[in-house]
This record gives structure tokens, C-alpha cells and sequence, in this order.
């Protein structure tokens, strides 16, 4: 299991890319255009997750445009998620750290799990 020069590293670049174009747009949409606050979130993560695919596709894997990536993409993201509630789940419930501290593992959880599903699920070579 090799992992190119910087591939991980570009990785988190996206995802900091990533969370600022999702927030960005829940703050714009709720501030500006005064949407509510949750239809707000939920177009954050749909712009957010489909800058996440691009520069996924084309920065971190550099790979061509497959239909059958978008699916994998979004499956990728729920499991990866589902990871990340299961330890926040588990980190507060089980270990009792604060919440604070507990989300900080679950987003590790979340970044190496997705990243590794994207590599070897989305954009497999």
C-alpha cells in the first residue's frame, strides 16, 4: 500500500478548501438571503461535497471523470460519516471525554477513512 508524494497532504488541503466553501455558503445563504438555518446547512454540504469530488478527482487522484465515481463518492462520504458518529458515539458515551475533544477523534476517524475509501473506492486505479 504505497501512497504517492503529498497525495494525503493535497487531501487535506481539499478538505480545508472544502470546509470553507461549505460554510461559506450556509453563512452567505443564512446571513444575506436569510434562508433557515438547516435547508442552509444541507446546500453547504451539497456545493461543499461536490468541490470536495472535483478537486478530489482532479488535485488529490488526478483521474478522469467516470459517472460510476459520483455514487461511489457519495457512499465513500456516508460510510466515512457514519465512522465519524460511531466515535463521537463512543469517545463521549463509552470513554466520557468532553465533546469538544471527542469531535476532534471523530474527525480523524472521518479524514482517514474517507481518504482511504476515495483512494481505493472512488478513485481506484
Amino acid at each position: 500500500m504505497k501512497i504517492s508524494d503529498f497525495e494525503f497532504f493535497r487531501f487535506l488541503v481539499v478538505g480545508v478548501i472544502n470546509t470553507a466553501v461549505g460554510y461559506g455558503v450556509f453563512y452567505l445563504l443564512l446571513r444575506y438571503l436569510h434562508v433557515q438555518p438547516y435547508l442552509a446547512n444541507a446546500i453547504g454540504y451539497c456545493v461543499a461535497l461536490s468541490v470536495a469530488f472535483t478537486l478530489s478527482r482532479c488535485f488529490v487522484f488526478n483521474k478522469t471523470y467516470k459517472p460510476r465515481m459520483v455514487l461511489n463518492f457519495t457512499i465513500a462520504f456516508i460510510l466515512a460519516f457514519g465512522l465519524n458518529q460511531i466515535t463521537l458515539f463512543l469517545s463521549l458515551n463509552v470513554a466520557g471525554l468532553i465533546p469538544e475533544l471527542a469531535q476532534l477523534f471523530a474527525m480523524a476517524v472521518y479524514t482517514v477513512a474517507f481518504f482511504f475509501l476515495n483512494k481505493y473506492f472512488v478513485f481506484n486505479r
